[in-house]
């Protein structure tokens, strides 16, 4: 595994120790599932007008799914290059990073509800740069890999699915003020979790 960087060869290895606990697994399944989440308001205003071909809009939910596991290796990558330095906060690091992107997710989830986060498809550019925003929380979280990686260097993989999931559920569902208000209430749900998580990271450093 020399091809791997640093952080996440160590959270493998710790993986392979932990797996086979189900409830940690069914917590970092829903700490991926949190923090992949940022593309499903995104995805529900690309398909707003509700006549972009099916195979168009799957290409579109593989982009925004790829950028969440691109963004996420990103992170991995800078993290590398200076966390070393903060081996003895280690807990504070996890956790400080992890209350960053759940606040992070709290003021986007009032930008949510008064729509200001869903954008029609105009051009590519566009479309890039809505997918690499959406995928800055992800860059966050890997930069901490070397402290803590859910599912060892499956964890870009997994985060590319569950963007990818999230992306098809937001664009096959209808651009409504009812769906807007729903999309907002999980995306505060899904900051919660984050930081609860990065709390119980924090506590029970062991644990997880």
């Amino acid at each position: 595994m020399r091809w791997m960087p640093f952080g996440l060869v160590k959270s493998y290895h710790s993986f392979s120790n932990r797996n086979k606990f189900p409830v940690k697994t069914a917590l970092t399944i829903l700490f991926i599932l949190a923090l992949a989440y940022n593309v499903f308001p995104l995805a529900l205003g690309l398909n707003r007008d509700r006549r972009t071909p099916h195979l168009v809009n799957v290409f579109h939910a593989l982009i925004f799914g790829l950028l969440q596991g691109i963004l996420y290796w990103v992170g991995v990558l800078l993290g590398d290059t200076f966390m070393h330095l903060l081996d003895q906060q280690q807990k504070l690091v996890v956790f400080g990073l992890l209350a960053a992107v759940g606040v992070r997710m709290f003021l986007e989830a009032l930008k949510i509800r008064r729509g200001e986060r869903l954008f029609s498809f105009d051009n590519y550019v566009k479309f890039m740069v809505m997918g690499i925003a959406a995928g800055i929380n992800t860059m966050i979280v890997g930069m901490a890999a070397s402290y803590y990686t859910p599912f060892g260097f499956f964890a870009p993989l997994l985060l590319v699915a569950a963007g990818f999931a999230w992306s098809i559920a937001g664009i096959s569902m209808n651009l409504s003020r009812k769906n807007i208000i729903l999309s907002s209430l999980i995306h505060l749900i899904a900051g919660i979790y984050l930081l609860f998580f990065g709390l119980l990271y924090f506590i029970t450093n062991n644990w997880l």
